[in-house]
């Protein structure tokens, strides 16, 4: 059996305005010898779009700064965070 690999840092982020109603997940994981960042989001009604931000994998540091990148751009469009960050 095949176990998932271990999120080393996940947020999930919300967005209300109107009628639109979105959430945004991200999460930094383990893959080959480094590390990647995947992202999920769905807008209410539609279907879930799932991806990574990194062709390859990165050194922790890079996928951090990166992953970190990503939240910040996604509460400057004005999403917002319900829970905290894991670390």
């Amino acid at each position: 059996m095949m176990l998932a690999p271990a999120t080393i840092q996940a947020t999930s982020l919300y967005f209300h305005e109107g009628p639109d109603a979105n959430e945004y997940h991200a999460a930094i994981e383990p893959k080959a010898e480094g590390y990647i960042v995947t992202y999920a989001y769905y807008r209410h009604g539609g279907n879930l779009t799932v991806g990574t931000k990194t062709p390859a994998p990165l050194p922790l540091e890079a996928a951090t700064e990166l992953f970190h990148k990503l939240i910040a751009s996604k509460l400057a469009k004005g999403y917002h965070s319900c829970f905290p960050v894991h670390a």
